[in-house]
Formats: C-alpha cells, structure tokens, sequence
C-alpha cells in the first residue's frame, strides 16, 4: 500500500530518517494525539492476533482485542482519533480489481485446490489468510462501544480517500498518523508531527523484581561451546505489534518518520514529494488490464530495485531543479511550472526509449502523473472555520465539502428556476440528505453504499468460497441489493451516464481560468533551503491543468461528476468473482415503486421511502426479505438481522434448487439441523483468556459455503436496514458472530447446548419455511448405509437357521 518501495527504502535508512519516542512520556502528562487509519488498523490487528480466518470470523474475540488494543493506548497517554476511508475514487479502481484478485480470489483458489490436509496447517492458512468481511463492521461496533466510556476515542469517516483525510486531520489537532500505508510519509500539511507505521511499534513490559538476574555473586557461571552459535534469546519482556503484554504497566515505544526528513535526504524540496511518489508508482498508477504497458515499467529498468527507483526519481528531479542545470538551459528551455516540471522528468525517465514512444503516449504518460499526484492534494481553507459541532464534516466547510454533492442529487434536481420559492419536495430532498450525511458521519452507513452514490460502484467483501460454483455476491446478495440501489435512488439520487446535450450544458457555465495561474513558477531552491515552506500549494496549478484538458469532456469543476437526471435510469456496476477473476456486471436500478407493488404494498404518495414511518420502513425490509410474520415481528431487535439472514439464505436456496431441479442444486438447500447450529453460532464466545485450547477444527467444503451465503446475506441484510435508516431499532449483530463456533457443530454432528437457541428463535427461522429445508440425511450417504448393512444381516440370519449357500441366495431373491 502506498509509494512501491518506500516502506522498504525507510525501513533500510531507518537511522537516518526516524526519530523513536516512549510512552508514557515523563516530560508532559498532556495526551498525545494520534490519527489512526482504520483499514490498517483492523489488518494489523487481525494479522497479529492469531484467530482463525478460515471458520468465517471470531468476530467477538476480535471486538474484544479492539477494545484491549485501545485502552492501553489510552494507558499510556494517547488521544485517539479514528479515520475510516469514504467512497473508493475512480483513479483506484484498477488497484482495487488487482489487490482483490491477489488476496481474495487467488487464495480461495489454492483453497479448494489443496488437500484437507495441506490446506489445514498453520503455515498453509497463514499464507492464505483472507480478511473476515465482517470484521470492519466489528470493529467499529467495538470502537462505538469505547466511546460511550470515555473522550480518549473519537470516529472519523472521510469524505473520499481516508489518507488526506487522516493526514488534515492531524495537522489541524497536532498529531501523528498511525497506519502501515507510505503515503503517510508523502502527504504533508502545516501541523502535521509525521507518520508512526503500526509494524514498528513495541510493547515493553517493565522486569519483575523476582527475575532472578545471574551475576558474579549468585555462584553460577555460563558455560558455552566455543564454536557455537550464538542464538539470540526471546525476550518475555518485548514483543512487536499492537497487542500489548499482559501486564499492569506496559511500556510503547514507536518510531516516527516525517516527511521533511525525507525529502532532506532524497534533496527535493518537501512539496515535491508527492510527485516522486506518483513517477515511482502508488495505488493510482496502477493500469488496467486492457492497457498495453505499465507507466514504471516504462521509466525503470526490470534489474533496478524498488529504493533505487526512489534514488533515481529523486536524483532526476534534484538536477532538473539544481540552480547549476538552470543556469546552462536557455532562458526559454528553464522550469517555469509544475507541469513543465513534470514533462521534464517524465522525459528524462524516458530517455532509453524515448525514439519507440510516440509523443501522444508521452502526453497521457504526463496525464496520468498528474492526475496521480493530485490524489495528494489537502486543500487549505483558512478564510473558514468550520464549527466544532458541525454534523456536515468535521474538516471542510459546507461548500467545500466532498461528501456534501454526493446526497445532493434531488436536492439539485428540485431547486426551482425561482430559488426564492422552495417547495415541499425540496425541503424533503433536503431532510433526506441531512438524515444520509448523519448516518454516515455516526457510522451508521457502510462506505459501501457511498461508493453506489459516488460512482454508481459496488464491491462485494469477497471471502472464501468455492471457485467452481456461482458466486454468492451474485446468487444470494445481489436480489438485496436490487432494492438497495433503488432506495438509494429513490432518497437521494444515483450517478446517470451523461448525454450528449448535457455534455455541452456545462462547457458554457466553466469559469474562466486565469493563464496566470496555469504557469505559476516553481521555486527552484536547494536541497534544505530555510525558505521551503508549506504556505503555498504547490499542486494547485496542476488541478487549473486538469481542469483544462478536460474542458473537451465538458465537464465543470464546480459541479458534480455525475448530475441527476430522472428520465434516465441508473446502472450500478458490480464488481464480482467470475471464475477465478474479478469482473465488472452492469445492473439496471428498478423503479422503487415497481418494488414495492411486487411485495404488495402500493404506494402512490410521492413521498420517499425513506420520509415514511418507522414502522412503514421496518415492513418494507420484511416483506423485500419474504419474512413479514408474527414470529420475526416478536423477535428482540438484537436477533432480528441474524433470523432475516438465515432466512433468505434458507429462502434462496430453496428457489434455486426448485428452478434447475438439478442434484447439484438440490445439495445446496439447507437443513433444519444447519440452520439451527447458525443461530447458536450468534451467542457470545468465550473471552481469550478463558477460552479453551481445542483440537482444530477440520474445514469442509460444504460448510465453507454455508458460511460464505450466511456472510454475504447478514452484510446485504444490514446495509438494507441501512439504506433504510433502520439502524436506530435494528442494530448490528456481526460482532457476536463464531464461524469456528458454526463449523465445530457441523463436524462434531452435535447439537448446540440446551438455551441457546430459545423455542421463539427457532420458529421464527423456520416459520412458512418448512419445505424449503432438506433432511439432515443426505441420499447418496443413506442408499450407501443399506448397501452395506443389509446383506451382512440378511446373510447371518440364514447362516444361523443352518441353511447353505443356495438358501443364502434364495433369501436374497
């Protein structure tokens, strides 16, 4: 993640350009404020903690490590801060199909193609980990849950990328940034104390005054071989990671890497950080698979190393910028903007093969430079305060917001030609905006579905399925999120494709922008220099280039990407598993009203659904998920999302197997037994220090597929409930969920303990279901059992009455 090579290049240069602090501090009894980033934060944690992956998620043991981590931050004097990332930008998507197929699809590939019992060890299913998909949501249930306890914790979910966001945000309090991602030591902003990786830290337990300790007076001498080798010796006292020792009094030590050292030893000036980490490579450089070449594979040899690509770039930049260079140029051929800057470097990079590029590539080589380098970008508003109770965004003022146009849709839509007449359709347009801007800023609002509203995108959590079966992002997920997207639509608006006459609307109201700010200079300063300052933007005549080479697309930088037009309708693009890669699917929006009649309920008030009643809204979520009964209707809210999930799944099955009337999907259908051991998956598991040491239990396939349709099912269900406002009296349930638990009943072919799973529960899972379930007892195993069994009965039957081998063989007749 972030700048290729650059963690590499700190960790080896690690004396040079860190700094180590030790917590608690004896200097200051003030808290430290630390931004940390949420997705770094959540893979650490569960990469260090040792729970299994393989059984679905431990997610209450997680939520428990969570809320240990963060009080002994709190411990030892820290402030924490929280930033989860918004809606993926466009510019990423590239990376993102790539990474999912690395470290999603590829495993669960080799999965399935190993053996039960290579795929069972501890090194093979450390390889292979994949991420739970519920565990951000745990997580943040976890971190809700601090936050109720004391002010040392604060959420944060960002308007796009989480990192600038992360980055403003410790500038603007003073602190550092916690995370494993490089670009923390690129981006930058006045304030900024500079970047703490998570892998560094470490935990340091104070000595026992019992530790014996052998010196010259306790009567014991080492002896050691001379010509052995010494072994380094674990020390009890020390360990790595963000889990801390067991002890009363712990002890942090991290280390801090800040960008003005980095760009002091590279000799750059410390706003052309950025651009060295888009020519080295980052997260949105990455080409998509159509595209003929990579840009890096362009500029660098293959034998040059990652830190040398960073040496190299630098020192390419460095002689561009050397007042010596300037001097011999001509007065027209010196740098005199950004953009001249870069085609420089770009050029120069390209030197070895400059005669086999044509100058059209060079000029989207350039393109996409810039445009990678913009996503360090971190405007400055200084003319204005934003409030510190402003529930709109805690950084940016209201009409600099970038969440703000992404719920703005129906309220642009219904704005009149009179803007001094607001009509009742407007104030609900805004009501609605409002109550979506809360919900995501309280984190009752998964980023997933801004990515809908952002760039009409959805991406499933992949997990382990099998590969040669349909996925369950499609079979069990997408009938949900149909009605998603439509409810999104129907509140606040999706992205449309534009036409052409609306291509040429906005050309016309572009602002003009000034030639001057297009070619603004570039100081060319040395290496260290006192006057290399952050006042001034160093990117803000690369967004006045973009803004011009775009000008053919028509599209105003001023106005949303994707303006809302009501005749058209919306296509969201799914990117799902299709065999063993990541495809893109195309989904028309429904009208919600076509919806609605489908389940019986008409609606002819042109009110959004999301403005009706409570109750209103918790019978649309029942009846879009064919479960509006009196026994879900009774259940307690904490087990409602749970009972909904098992049921469609159960439901979806059960059609699928009934469409085809295929065996294959016929073994699919769930059983009563299955169904039953799920909801028993849902108590509370036993904390870490009591759980008990266990033999492992063993995967198998067909409960590896169970539990990837329960997953995806209880994620869709939930963002329903969501996209409903629905979190207030639905709350989330994947926090007290086992997957160990769920696969240890199956194998074990026990029943779950008696009380876990009340009469209530039972019925309302099963309630108008029972013929979708299939018996506990497969066919093909049963038809075996007889084969095996009969004739040894009926032989030792006729043996015992003295009969031959012809009675044998008559009774068998």
């Amino acid at each position: 993640m972030g700048v290729h090579g650059l963690t590499t290049y700190l960790r080896e240069n690690q004396r040079l350009l860190s700094t180590t602090l030790n917590l608690p501090s004896k200097s200051s009894s003030d808290p430290i404020p630390i931004v940390v980033d949420g997705w770094s934060f959540i893979y650490d944690l569960h990469r260090n903690s040792n729970l299994p992956w393989v059984y679905g998620g431990e997610y209450s043991q997680f939520s428990d490590l969570v809320a240990v981590v963060v009080n002994a931050w709190i411990k030892v004097g820290l402030k924490i801060y929280f930033v989860f990332d918004g809606p993926t930008p466009e510019i990423k998507f590239s990376t993102l199909v790539s990474r999912l197929g690395q470290s999603h699809v590829q495993p669960s590939l080799l999965f399935f193609r190993t053996s039960p019992t290579s795929r069972g060890a501890a090194r093979f299913l450390n390889e292979t980990r994949i991420i739970p998909p519920l565990a951000y949501t745990a997580c943040v249930t976890a971190l809700k849950t601090l936050r109720k306890s004391t002010d040392a914790v604060e959420l944060h979910f960002a308007d796009e990328e989480g990192d600038p966001y992360a980055v403003e945000l410790a500038g603007r309090i003073g602190g550092y940034v916690v995370g494993n991602d490089s670009d923390f030591v690129v981006l930058n902003t006045e304030g900024y104390l500079g970047y703490i990786p998570l892998e560094e830290m470490t935990w340091c337990a104070p000595l026992s005054p019992e530790t014996p300790s052998h010196d010259e007076d306790s009567g014991f001498q080492e002896v050691r071989k001379p010509k052995a080798k010494r072994r380094p010796v674990a020390d009890g006292n020390v360990g790595r990671g963000i889990i801390p020792p067991d002890v009363e009094e712990p002890a942090l030590s991290f280390t801090v890497y800040k960008p003005e050292l980095l760009a002091s030893h590279l000799k750059i000036p410390v706003t052309l950080l950025p651009l060295l980490g888009a020519l080295v490579g980052n997260d949105f450089t990455a080409q998509s698979e159509s595209s003929r070449r990579h840009v890096q594979s362009l500029f660098f040899d293959r034998q040059l190393s990652l830190s040398h690509r960073i040496t190299r770039v630098a020192s390419t930049i460095q002689a561009i910028l050397s007042p010596l260079m300037q001097r011999r140029q001509k007065a027209k051929h010196q740098v005199g903007s950004v953009m001249d800057l870069i085609d420089r470097v770009v050029n120069s990079l390209l030197a070895r093969l400059i005669t086999t590029i044509g100058s059209g590539e060079v000029d989207s080589i350039v393109e996409k430079i810039v445009e990678a380098t913009l996503q360090y970008a971190i405007p400055k508003h200084e003319d204005d305060i934003v409030p510190a109770s402003s529930q709109i965004c805690a950084l940016h003022p209201e009409h600099a917001c970038p969440l703000l146009p992404l719920i703005s849709r129906r309220v642009e839509a219904e704005i009149p030609s009179d803007s001094e007449d607001q009509n009742e359709s407007l104030q609900h347009a805004i009501e609605i905006r409002l109550q979506y801007l809360e919900a995501f800023r309280h984190g009752h609002l998964s980023p997933k579905l801004l990515d809908v509203l952002s760039s009409g995108t959805y991406w499933p959590r992949l997990f382990l399925e099998n590969p040669d079966l349909e996925t369950v992002s499609r079979s069990i997920g997408r009938p949900i999120r149909e009605w998603i997207y439509s409810i999104l639509d129907n509140s606040v608006g999706l992205p449309r494709a534009l036409d052409e006459e609306s291509d040429t609307e906005p050309e016309e109201m572009e602002p003009e922008v000034d030639e001057e700010d297009l070619d603004e200079l570039v100081d060319v300063v040395e290496s260290g220099s006192e006057t290399d300052s952050n006042d001034d933007d160093p990117l803000a005549p690369l967004k006045g280039q973009l803004h011009r080479i775009h000008d053919s697309n028509g599209v105003s930088a001023m106005t949303p990407q994707h303006p809302f037009h009501p005749s058209r309708p919306s296509i969201v693009t799914e990117y799902l598993r299709r065999g063993t890669r990541v495809a893109q699917e195309a989904v028309t929006v429904k009208p919600i009203y076509d919806l609605l009649e489908s389940i019986s309920l008409p609606d002819p008030d042109p009110i959004p659904v999301t403005l009706h009643p409570l109750e209103d809204r918790f019978t649309i979520l029942l009846r879009a998920l064919d479960s509006d009964v009196p026994p879900v209707r009774s259940l307690p809210k904490e087990q409602v999302l749970p009972v909904l999930a098992v049921r469609w799944v159960i439901r979806t099955m059960h059609l699928r197997a009934k469409e085809t009337k295929s065996k294959e999907r016929q073994k699919e259908r769930w059983t009563r037994r299955e169904a039953i051991c799920l909801l028993a998956s849902f108590t509370p598991a036993p904390s870490l220090d009591t759980a008990p040491q266990e033999a492992p239990t063993p995967v198998l396939d067909r409960n590896v597929q169970l539990v990837a349709q329960v997953l995806q099912s209880l994620e869709n269900v939930e963002q329903l409930s969501q996209a409903l406002l629905l979190t207030s009296v639905l709350p989330s349930s994947a926090h007290r969920f086992s997957g160990k638990a769920f696969h240890r009943m199956l194998t074990d072919n026990c029943a779950p303990e008696p009380g876990t799973v009340s009469s209530n529960l039972m019925d309302a899972s099963s309630f108008g279901l029972g013929h979708a379930f299939i018996g506990d007892h497969y066919a093909p195993k049963s038809r075996k059992s007889k084969r095996a069994t009969s004739p040894v009965l009926k032989t030792t039957t006729s043996l015992v009455r003295g009969g031959g081998l012809f009675d044998v063989l008559s009774d068998a007749a």
